[in-house]
């Protein structure tokens, strides 16, 4: 434990011992030293959970999907600040230090985000999408809006968060995968507008073929669910309709070819995901008690 406020670290995870330990090793070399890591885990089936012990953080186990992930990340954790990091992303080595130190500017703030990995035919397409974000981000205030910008906040102060997930309705928080980020990143832009961005914070270890699949699969599958629903209808249409595309021509074309191969995948998710979009019945007793605090 070090001097300073307590932050906390929350950290989503299913099958991830891939990347994970480059996760928790960013963590592990911030400069900013009084952290907590909680883990919540979706009940992997590989060493998820046992890598994140053995790096020490604490492991939490959810039945829910991601939205509920986030949730039950920020009613285990004790900092005055959470951050949401992914099991493929790793922070850079003052992101924490230097987020704090903008705090009384602020009560939310965006990570700006670089590949790790950027080889391969779909890591560069990924670099090539973050770089346009990141320099709307850098040179538009409305880049920063919810639905209509690009990105959504990582770092928050405790109270915005809480009083977010209060607006959120109950009956959808076990079921969100796909907007769960946005969803949140909303309700906390209804609150305050006072969100900057914090450049250089962290890099994204880019999937391959096989993992974009599974994961845009899903996330097709959950946005089909979403959208049945009668809450964010505003926010999801502005969302799939945003283009990232600026005056690099090469580099708006590789992200235009990416946004294309990610809402194909998507829509297959959408059309064979039924299964997934069912929320009539819950069979966990723990969600049917529903997700409100302690």
């Amino acid at each position: 434990m070090g001097a300073g406020p307590l932050v906390s670290v929350t950290i989503p995870s299913f099958n991830a011992e891939r990347t994970l330990p480059l996760c928790l090793e960013g963590i592990g070399h911030q400069s900013y030293r009084n952290l907590e890591i909680i883990l919540v885990d979706s009940y992997s089936t590989d060493r998820t959970r046992e890598i994140a012990e053995d790096f020490g953080a604490r492991v939490v186990l959810c039945e829910g999907k991601l939205l509920a992930a986030r949730f039950l990340g920020l009613r285990e954790s004790r900092g005055d600040f959470i951050v949401f990091v992914d099991t493929d992303q790793v922070l850079e080595a003052t992101a924490i230090e230097r987020a704090l130190g903008l705090m009384e500017t602020y009560d939310m703030l965006l990570f700006e985000e670089h590949s790790y990995n950027p080889r391969g035919f779909i890591p560069r397409l990924y670099q090539a999408s973050k770089e346009i974000i990141n320099r709307k981000l850098r040179s538009s205030p409305s880049a920063l809006k919810p639905g209509e910008g690009f990105g959504a906040a990582r770092f928050f102060k405790r109270y915005l968060l809480e009083r977010a997930f209060e607006a959120i309705p109950s009956e959808i928080i076990p079921q969100v995968i796909h907007y769960d980020h946005d969803i949140i990143y909303y309700e906390c832009y209804r609150i305050s507008q006072r969100v900057g961005l914090l450049p250089n914070a962290v890099y994204h270890i880019e999937p391959d073929w096989r993992k974009l699949w599974r994961t845009n699969f899903r996330y097709g599958a959950s946005l089909r669910y979403l959208r049945q629903q009668q809450f964010y209808r505003e926010l999801i249409q502005k969302g799939e309709s945003r283009l990232w595309f600026d005056r690099h021509i090469l580099q708006g074309l590789q992200a235009l070819l990416l946004m294309f191969i990610l809402k194909m995948v998507q829509r297959l998710g959408w059309w064979f995901g039924e299964q997934q979009t069912r929320s009539s019945s819950l069979s966990s007793p723990s969600l049917r008690r529903g997700w409100g605090w302690r």
